[in-house]
């Protein structure tokens, strides 16, 4: 039975040829009435634009939808959903979310201190860390001769 069926399927459909559909005439060759009437010539140009709007608006659609535009700031509200934490839009810090994002800025600032330690070892005689090294000493240095003035002025007052 199957057989028979695909055999007339077959002899039904690939038999005969094939002059033109309505997509041929519409987007193809207008032919000789669409070379004569401007209507069926306006008409086909309309369906084409249409096709062609629709097909970027599908395809900008699915763009926006996988969140392939977040660069550009467009963000489905779906992706938005699944973490407020991650995209921080409308967050609001309550007694209960308060400590875990407490905790995270100390993580952050922990992490910037030991990446900029790690720099720092690695080349310890940039420009950047020998100036850094002289401007921590003549603060200290500054420091302890305003401690040595005070103990100074302390002995000598007694």
């Amino acid at each position: 039975m199957k057989i028979f069926l695909k055999t007339l399927f077959f002899c039904i459909f690939f038999s005969s040829t094939v002059k033109a559909n309505a997509f041929s005439e519409v987007f193809g060759s207008e032919g000789a009435a669409g070379i004569s009437q401007s209507k069926i010539r306006s008409l086909s140009y309309t369906f084409q634009y249409f096709t062609l709007v629709g097909s970027i608006g599908y395809v900008a659609k699915q763009l926006h939808n996988s969140g392939f535009m977040e660069p550009l700031g467009l963000m489905p509200e779906s992706i938005h959903n699944l973490s407020p934490l991650a995209y921080k839009d409308n967050f609001l810090i309550n007694k209960y979310n308060a400590n875990a994002y407490a905790v995270g800025e100390k993580i952050e600032n922990l992490n910037m201190l030991n990446d900029y330690n790690i720099k720092a070892a690695k080349n310890p005689f940039s420009v950047k860390s020998i100036e850094s090294r002289n401007n921590f000493n003549f603060n200290k240095s500054s420091s302890l001769n305003f401690e040595r003035n005070n103990l100074v002025d302390r002995y000598l007052d007694d």
